[in-house]
């Protein structure tokens, strides 16, 4: 009898020891964790807590700071939830992967290059990690089944508009994205995204879905936009010597294919409402006596058909300039006024230009 109590409380005290080795493990283990990634992503990366659970992944309050300290990621919730059977089967697969409430900040330069996240590497440590990697063999990429994004935020500042840079704000980003390793391979993965994006006039709604081949970029998707501010828009399509544009919704429906690095797309773009700050001068190029009338005729709104191809590895090809341009030059369609009348005064064109305007 004494005997069996004692392996009672053997079994109990070493069930206790396991315990709370297993509690100073996962204690350390956070901190290790977090000085890893420390050493990774600099000293601006902070994480409030990382909690670590059989398959399960959870870290709070991530915030990461750039070196002149403008803060560029943020996210309430990070959580990773491991597939068991794939780990057991020595596969790399992450069933799912959620980020609650995340916030970007992403800034292009002048030259339309990406403002690094990152301080620059130290050209000897990269040298050092590249001696140190076994040769012939790459790290066994990560298989991802889901990624989530519920309530995220992201502002986007495009500095290579001149001569003002361009500030986008995206809020109540919903979005998703299936079947995708990291790093990337030739698999193709299913991606959904809902948006809004605020103006001074109201909110405007932006859905896409499609395909993506995250690895040569190849795409098929669909765009929707609705009711967007045009106002917002100013910096990308406003030409020298254009009236200010004061209040306007835009809406899109496109469909866009990029195969080998080249851009194709086609669609609808259609302009209600617009007000201007004057009542002469161009809009789009166009004599603004033009574009009024037009509107007047069509119910306050007008509608453009336009069409889109480009190699997106050529750095003169611009997708937004390429879209202005082929939108003025279907408004000028519309208004039956020649290809050579943008940019031109309807003074300039002369009477036959004045006769087609109020046809």
């Amino acid at each position: 009898m004494m005997r069996r109590k004692n392996l009672k409380y053997g079994f109990l005290f070493i069930l206790v020891l396991l315990g709370a080795g297993a509690g100073l493990l996962l204690h350390n283990a956070n901190k290790i964790i977090q000085y890893q990634l420390q050493q990774v992503l600099g000293s601006g990366f902070s994480v409030e807590d990382i909690s670590l659970r059989w398959g399960k992944v959870r870290a709070t309050d991530i915030r990461l700071v750039r070196p002149d300290s403008k803060e560029i990621l943020t996210t309430k919730n990070l959580g990773v939830r491991a597939n068991v059977i794939g780990l057991l089967k020595k596969e790399n697969i992450i069933s799912n992967v959620e980020l609650d409430s995340p916030y970007l900040f992403l800034e292009v330069d002048k030259k339309g290059e990406i403002v690094p996240f990152l301080p620059a590497r130290n050209k000897a440590a990269v040298k050092t990690e590249n001696r140190k990697k076994s040769p012939g063999k790459d790290t066994a990429p990560f298989l991802i089944k889901k990624f989530r994004i519920e309530e995220g935020s992201l502002d986007y500042l495009d500095r290579k508009v001149s001569p003002s840079p361009a500030l986008t704000r995206m809020r109540e980003i919903k979005g998703e994205l299936k079947n995708f390793s990291v790093p990337p391979d030739s698999r193709v993965s299913e991606y959904a995204v809902d948006a809004v994006i605020p103006g001074k006039a109201g909110k405007g709604k932006l859905t896409s879905k499609g395909s993506i081949n995250l690895k040569t970029k190849d795409t098929k998707a669909k765009l929707l936009i609705r009711d967007l501010d045009i106002t917002q828009l100013r910096p990308y399509y406003e030409k020298k010597g254009d009236v200010e544009v004061t209040g306007g919704l835009l809406s899109l429906d496109a469909g866009i294919t990029v195969r080998n690095k080249r851009i194709q797309s086609e669609g609808t773009i259609t302009i209600k409402g617009l007000e201007f700050k004057t009542s002469g001068g161009t809009f789009l190029g166009m004599p603004l006596l033009g574009v009024t009338k037009m509107l007047k005729d069509n119910h306050d709104q007008i509608t453009l058909d336009f069409t889109l191809e480009g190699d997106l590895d050529n750095p003169k090809f611009s997708i937004t300039q390429s879209l202005v341009k082929k939108l003025s030059l279907s408004l000028a369609q519309s208004l039956g006024m020649p290809i050579g009348s943008i940019g031109k005064s309807v003074f300039d064109l002369g009477g036959s230009a004045l006769k087609k305007l109020f046809q």
